[in-house]
C-alpha cells in the first residue's frame, strides 16, 4: 500500500488491490509522479471500501462456524485418527479466529492507518527538501537491491502459500462430492490470506520507514562532515569577511540539523505507531506459523513412521511436497517480518553511532550556534547538539519494537520459534507412541 510510492510494479499494485478486496484497507493512493514524495497525493479514505471491509468482517464472522463444522465432519484425513483430529481442529480454529481478529483490527483502525501513510508521505517530502547533494538524491529515488529482493520473495511466498489448499482440493474426495465443503476449504484459505496480507502491508510500510531512516543517517553524516570541512577551510585560508561566512555556515547547520531532528523524531514515532497498530496481528502470526510448522511436521512423521498408519495402510504415504512448500512459505514470511523489524532497530541505533563519531570533530562554535540562533519552545527551549546526542542515547536504550509487550521482534525470536516447533513436535510424537502402540 505505502511502498507503491517507491516502486511502481504490478506485484505491489496487485497486493494493494487484493488487500482492498479482503477489507484490509480503505485508502486510495494516486501516483501523480514517478519520483518518491514528489507530487504524490495523500491517501484518502473511501467510505465504499470501509463499508466493504465491514461486510467482509460480518461474512467471515458468520461463515466461520459453518466452515469449521464442515472441516470437522467432512475432512477425511482428520477423521481417521483421534490425535490427527485434535491437532487439525486446533489449527483450523486458530486460523479462523485469527482472520476475524485481523479484519476487526483493520476495519476499526482504518483512519489511523491512512493517517500513518500520509505522515510517511510527508516524511518523504521533507527528506527530499533536506537532501542537498545529487548523490543523496539519486540514491533516495531508488530502493536498495535488498528491498527489491524482499518484495519479490514476499510475493513468491504469498503465491506458494496456496499450495496446501490446492493439495486438499485435488486429493480430498469430499471436495468433489460436496460443493459446500469445497467452498469451506477455499474460505479457510481466504482467511489465511487475510492474515498474510496484513503482515505484508506491515512489511511494506516497514521497508519505507527503513529506507527513509537510512537516508536520514546518510544526511546526518554528510552534514557533520560538511560542518567540519567548511570550518577548516575558512580558518586555513585568508578569506575576507571570514567571521560573517562562519556565522552563515553555523546558521545553515543549525537549521538543517533542527529539520533533520524533527524528521528523525517523526520516523521514530511512526515506527512505534506502526508496530502498535499491528501488534495483535504480529502475535497471532507468530503463533500461526509455529502451529502450522508443528502440525505439518507431525503429519509428515505420522504418515511415515506411525505404527497406526503403517498397520492400516501397510506402508508409508508419499512425501507431501505441497505441505512442505506451504510451511516454508509462511516461515519465510515470518522471517522477513522479524528480520526487517530488527533491521529498523539497527538503523535507529546506527544514528547514535554516526552522531557520536561525527560530533567529536565539530568545533565548539557550531554547538553554541544552535542555542544562539534558534529558540524553539515546542521542542526545546534551546536546541543544542549535546541534547540531540543525549536524545539518541536515550532512544537506543528505550526503543524496542514489541508485539503486545510480550516479546521483542528481533532475530533471537526466530531461534525461539524454531526451538518451540522442535519441542512440541517431539511432544506430539511421544503422544503418538503412547496412544498408537
Amino acid at each position: 500500500m505505502l511502498l507503491l510510492q517507491l516502486v511502481t510494479s504490478g506485484t505491489l499494485r496487485a497486493l494493494h488491490l487484493l488487500s482492498r478486496l479482503l477489507g484490509l484497507t480503505a485508502a486510495s493512493w494516486q501516483m501523480l509522479s514517478g519520483r518518491v514524495g514528489v507530487g504524490v497525493a495523500p491517501g484518502k479514505c473511501e467510505w465504499y471500501w470501509r463499508l466493504h471491509g465491514c461486510l467482509v468482517l460480518l461474512f467471515v464472522l458468520g461463515f466461520s462456524p459453518v466452515a469449521m463444522w464442515m472441516v470437522i465432519t467432512r475432512m477425511d484425513f482428520l477423521r481417521q485418527n483421534h490425535l490427527l483430529f485434535m491437532v487439525g481442529c486446533h489449527r483450523y480454529a486458530l486460523l479462523l479466529g485469527s482472520a476475524v481478529l485481523t479484519l476487526y483490527r483493520h476495519t476499526s483502525r482504518q483512519c489511523r492507518l491512512i493517517a500513518l501513510g500520509n505522515k510517511l508521505l510527508w516524511c518523504c517530502r521533507q527528506l527530499f527538501t533536506l537532501l542537498h547533494t545529487s548523490r543523496l538524491q539519486s540514491s533516495a529515488h531508488r530502493l536498495h537491491t535488498r528491498d527489491h529482493l524482499t518484495i519479490y520473495v514476499l510475493a513468491i511466498s504469498l503465491a506458494c502459500s496456496c499450495s496446501y489448499t490446492v493439495f486438499l482440493l485435488r486429493f480430498d474426495v469430499e471436495a468433489r462430492r460436496s460443493s459446500l465443503f469445497f467452498c469451506a476449504v477455499l474460505f479457510v484459505y481466504v482467511c489465511q490470506l487475510c492474515l498474510q496480507l496484513s503482515l505484508a502491508l506491515y512489511l511494506l510500510a516497514l521497508l519505507l520507514i527503513s529506507h527513509l531512516s537510512h537516508h536520514c543517517n546518510l544526511l546526518l553524516a554528510q552534514l557533520l562532515a560538511d560542518a567540519v570541512h567548511s570550518h577548516e577551510t575558512l580558518f586555513t585560508r585568508c578569506l575576507p569577511h571570514r567571521q560573517h561566512l562562519l556565522d552563515s555556515q553555523q546558521r545553515w547547520l543549525a537549521l538543517e540539523l533542527w529539520r533533520l531532528l524533527r524528521l528523525h523524531r517523526q520516523l521514530l514515532r511512526l515506527s512505534l505507531r506502526l508496530c502498535s497498530l499491528h501488534n495483535v496481528q504480529l502475535v497471532v502470526f507468530v503463533i500461526f506459523v509455529a502451529v502450522e510448522s508443528i502440525m505439518h511436521s507431525f503429519f509428515s512423521y505420522f504418515v511415515t513412521f506411525s505404527n497406526w498408519w503403517l498397520r492400516k495402510f501397510h506402508g508409508p504415504a508419499p512425501w507431501n511436497v505441497e505441505a512442505t512448500v506451504f510451511t516454508v512459505a509462511v516461515f519465510v514470511q515470518l522471517s522477513l517480518v522479524i528480520g526487517h523489524t530488527h533491521r529498523l532497530q539497527q538503523i535507529f541505533r546506527r544514528t547514535r553511532y554516526i552522531f557520536s563519531a561525527g560530533v567529536k570533530d565539530v568545533p565548539i562554535d557550531c554547538s553554541k550556534a544552535l542555542s544562539q540562533t534558534y529558540k524553539i519552545k515546542f521542542i526545546f527551549y534551546s536546541l543544542q547538539l549535546h541534547l540531540y546526542g543525549l536524545q539518541l542515547q536515550v532512544n537506543e536504550r528505550i526503543f524496542h519494537l514489541l508485539a503486545c509487550g510480550l516479546f521483542r521482534l528481533n532475530n533471537s525470536l526466530l531461534f525461539g520459534i524454531v526451538q518451540t516447533i522442535i519441542m512440541y513436535t517431539i511432544i506430539l510424537i511421544q503422544f503418538d507412541k503412547i496412544m498408537n502402540r
